[in-house]
């Protein structure tokens, strides 16, 4: 009856829980049967080599006692034990291989020893067969429950998911706490990343998470050395497993990453062996195996899909390439035959209206609606020109009908040469772009079609890229995809083509692009030898014209020459005479068949003069004008005003000559000699008037004075009064004459010197610096070099100084100033005196140099006129006058060197 209790306690104790209420019934039954008061059972549990408490009533349930205090004792030896002395120890053997499975501790010795050798024989039994059964069962539950193991393999999708839901079905039939898969970078080096995924029965959650190499020092990693392994208390791998208490792992090194499992979980019901053993190796050796196979499966399937997607995939694109090429054949013939038709036209219109009929055709190309802007390189912008396309609401009749008309044709070059002819843009398409102005430069599509020559496909991406830029041609095509093909000359471009599907909605692709071009090249040619026929034929037709202009011209030409009312000479570059019209015969009486081809010297002196300067005009390419030429012909006197003109070729390149145009005007210069002469008489009269003026008022006043003197004879002192006066009258009339003599004078010899025009101011300033003081004036004289060398008449220029700075000190008021300034202007000495004062107004101006025009009380008016006479008749150089806001200036100029009239 015990032993039955015992197996059936110790089932329960092995399968249900440990802790069941009976254990000290039991203890008290078995220790009245072998003849004791108190008894406990123990079993040796040899991986910790101790024993294990079970039944008892002597020491606590389930506490350890160490195998080192029973190893030499013999039977029934007395023994101490958790604070307990006087305890007896029996040692329960297995009867075949003689090893220890338990122990029996009584508080004496049994008294009824055959009951406690019958009852030691059954537990040496039971308490080696029951653990290794049970243990023997539990296997077979683990590999029972390998069958989820098998529904994850071929269950599992992806090789993420095998391993995931592999490392949990494992972790549950391993029964450990914790599992992890570790995969290690293939360059392990310190700054090298470990991938981590764990399993936690506890939240049936798959973590994943990074550890850094550097965080596994020798001792650590030597654990994950190797193949498979089960470690107990492994040392250093609380950090790297995350768990607080490592008690053991099992290690798994395999090709898909290493497996570990940690910390086999505690049953409630006792364990012989509390930590994984070989048995769990190999169940985790085997399913990690079969793992490996499972990931292979997984992969493999996975690529033999890829491979069939592929094919598929390939499959498809071969169908559809096929129909693509089929498509590109049909559209190649089509640019084909567009290209026939437009090659034969001379007609440029023609060339165009082919192209957009092709374009639009069903049977050709087939796009909705084609748009041409033409280039106009004046304005330099695209122009509206032709728009071809559906009219009415009903697209497809209009195509119909238009398809119709299209299979008429048995020949598809006739049907576009015929059906262009018929072709009138007068729809509403047209209508809606005729004349309408398209700026090209800065557009984003224009330009690079105009300038560039790229044909340009357009779609609702790009178009949305471009934004405001493009909306005018989305606005007036209504649709955001579309083509635009250049028609463009190895120079110059024709314009452009727009093409659409706006009703089919059909994409232009962009193998359409390569046709499009083929077509564009060859539309460009055709519209270049379109034109350039028409041009041809303009030109021949300009050519006969210009042929029988020409020839009238040269008719015309020569009659107008020959009738030219003066003398035509032409000399080529080397002096040769090539023409001589009948004036030129009538002047020298030498006929042009003896002229033609001779120097022009060998008619006389004169005519070397000419010849000379001919050759000067072709050397510096200006024309010569000479007037009033004397030309001794036959004894008499002839003048002539002679142009000598080079003679250019009609491009204006290349001199081929001058012509030399003579008129006779001997009759002029007779006039203009007569002319002057009565000129000067009648400005000898005027000057006689105005003398006899100047001079009637010094004699009235010499006769009043004679006549008081001569009442007065007696009184000395009234007399010599009168005689002062008389005499200041005279010298006032000597001064007139003085005067009058010097302004109607001839030039007379001049003696020019070069002086310091400088020195020549600052002598005449001493003359008139008592003046200057007299009346406060600021005087001051500027001048860019100290010596300013000029050629002249020293006393004549003196003259001129002291008359200007007579004047200026005469016109400055009190305290005024007066800037006298001296520079070089290129080949001429410019002397200015500024004085201070009232403007000169211009009519006043105008009579400035005017003999005998004075605005003082005092003079004769002829100052100014005398510093003109010196300026410009005797020094070939200029005076004149420039008010200024506050004065007035007078300026000289005369020449640096001697003047050739005067040499």
């Amino acid at each position: 009856m015990i032993t039955r209790k015992i197996c059936e306690s110790l089932v329960k104790i092995f399968e249900v829980d440990k802790n069941i209420p009976e254990i000290n019934e039991i203890a008290d039954e078995i220790a009245q049967f072998v003849g004791v008061n108190k008894i406990s059972i123990a079993i040796y549990e040899e991986n910790k080599s101790l024993f294990r408490v079970l039944f008892t009533n002597l020491l606590p349930a389930y506490s350890k006692i160490p195998y080192s205090l029973v190893d030499e004792r013999d039977s029934f030896s007395k023994t101490s034990i958790m604070d307990l002395d006087n305890l007896y120890l029996y040692k329960l053997k297995n009867t075949n291989s003689g090893k220890i499975i338990g122990l029996v501790l009584t508080d004496s010795i049994p008294s009824k020893m055959p009951n406690f050798n019958e009852l030691s024989d059954f537990l040496s039994f039971v308490l080696n067969f029951i653990p290794g059964y049970e243990k023997s069962k539990k296997y077979l539950e683990k590999y029972r429950s390998l069958w989820m193991l098998t529904n994850i393999f071929e269950g599992s999708e992806s090789v993420d998911e095998l391993i995931e839901s592999f490392l949990k079905v494992m972790t549950q039939i391993l029964d450990a706490e914790v599992s992890y898969i570790i995969n290690f970078p293939k360059d392990r080096n310190t700054n090298s990343k470990i991938n981590v995924k764990k399993f936690q029965y506890s939240n049936d959650i798959i973590e994943k998470f990074e550890l850094d190499f550097s965080d596994l020092d020798e001792n650590v990693y030597r654990y994950f050395k190797g193949s498979e392994k089960i470690i107990y208390k492994p040392i250093g791998l609380e950090h790297i497993l995350k768990i607080d208490n490592v008690l053991s792992v099992l290690i798994f090194n395999s090709q898909i990453g290493l497996f570990i499992f940690a910390n086999k979980k505690e049953p409630k019901s006792y364990a012989l062996y509390k930590a994984f053993d070989s048995m769990d190796l190999e169940i985790a050796k085997d399913s990690i195996n079969r793992l490996f196979l499972a990931k292979g499966r997984i992969e493999f399937e996975k690529r033999l899909k890829e491979e069939l997607d592929k094919l598929r995939q390939l499959q498809a694109n071969y169908e559809t390439l096929i129909e693509e090429q089929k498509e590109q054949i049909r559209k190649m013939n089509a640019v084909h035959y567009i290209s026939q038709a437009i090659r034969t036209m001379y007609s440029v219109k023609n060339v165009y209206k082919t192209l957009l009929l092709g374009l639009t055709s069903g049977r050709l190309l087939g796009y909705n609606r084609a748009l041409f802007l033409a280039y106009d390189e004046k304005k330099d912008i695209l122009v509206g020109k032709m728009w071809l396309g559906p009219e009415s609401e009903s697209v497809e009749d209009d195509w119909r009908k238009a398809n119709q008309r299209a299979m008429r044709y048995s020949d598809v070059v006739q049907y576009l040469r015929e059906e262009s002819m018929l072709l009138e843009f007068d729809n509403k398409l047209t209508k809606m772009i005729e004349g309408k102005v398209f700026p090209y430069k800065a557009h984003p599509i224009l330009e690079k079609s105009v300038l560039r020559k790229k044909i340009f496909v357009a779609n609702e991406k790009i178009i949305n890229t471009m934004g405001m830029e493009a909306i005018d041609l989305v606005n007036l095509l209504g649709t955001k995809e579309f083509a635009v093909i250049p028609l463009a000359g190895r120079e110059e471009t024709f314009g452009v083509i727009i093409v659409d599907n706006y009703h089919t909605k059909k994409p232009i692709k962009e193998n359409d692009v390569e046709i499009l071009k083929i077509l564009s090249d060859s539309a460009s040619l055709a519209v270049e030898t379109a034109i350039n026929y028409e041009d041809l034929r303009n030109k021949t037709l300009s050519l006969e014209r210009q042929k029988s202009l020409i020839e009238y011209l040269r008719e015309f030409s020569d009659s107008v020459l020959q009738n030219m009312s003066s003398a035509i000479i032409v000399l080529d570059r080397e002096g040769k005479i090539t023409e001589w019209n009948k004036k030129a015969e009538i002047y020298f009486g030498r006929p042009k068949e003896q002229m033609t081809g001779i120097d022009l010297k060998l008619l006389g002196t004169e005519f070397e003069d000419i010849e000379e300067m001919a050759f000067q005009s072709m050397k510096i390419k200006e024309e010569i004008t000479l007037s009033n030429y004397l030309i001794q012909i036959g004894g008499m006197e002839r003048f002539y005003d002679i142009r000598i003109t080079p003679f250019w070729d009609t491009e204006k390149i290349m001199l081929r000559g001058v012509i030399i145009t003579l008129d006779d005007v001997t009759d002029r210069v007779n006039l203009e000699k007569e002319r002057k002469k009565q000129e000067k008489l009648a400005a000898l009269g005027e000057m006689a008037a105005r003398v006899a003026h100047e001079l009637r008022n010094p004699i009235s006043v010499l006769g009043g004075f004679i006549k008081r003197l001569e009442k007065n004879i007696d009184n000395p002192e009234s007399g010599k009064k009168y005689v002062n006066i008389i005499k200041e009258e005279i010298l006032r009339l000597e001064q007139i004459v003085n005067e009058i003599l010097d302004f109607s004078r001839e030039p007379r010899a001049l003696e020019f010197t070069t002086f310091n025009i400088n020195k020549l101011i600052n002598d005449v300033y001493i003359l008139h610096e008592d003046k200057i003081r007299e009346k406060n004036i600021l005087f001051s004289l500027e001048t860019e070099s100290e010596e300013i060398i000029v050629y002249a008449e020293y006393s004549r220029i003196k003259q001129v100084i002291i008359n200007l700075l007579q004047n200026a000190i005469e016109a400055t008021p009190n305290n005024g100033k007066i800037l006298v300034e001296t520079k070089t202007k290129f080949d001429r000495v410019v002397v200015s005196v500024w004085n201070e004062g009232t403007p000169i107004d211009k009519d006043t101006a105008d009579k400035l140099f005017t003999p005998f025009f004075t605005t003082k009380v005092h003079g004769t008016g002829l100052g100014l006129a005398i510093c003109k006479k010196i300026v410009e008749d005797e020094h070939k150089g200029k005076i004149y006058h420039e008010a200024t806001e506050d004065g007035n200036r007078f300026t000289i100029e005369i020449p640096k060197e001697m003047p050739k009239e005067i040499s």
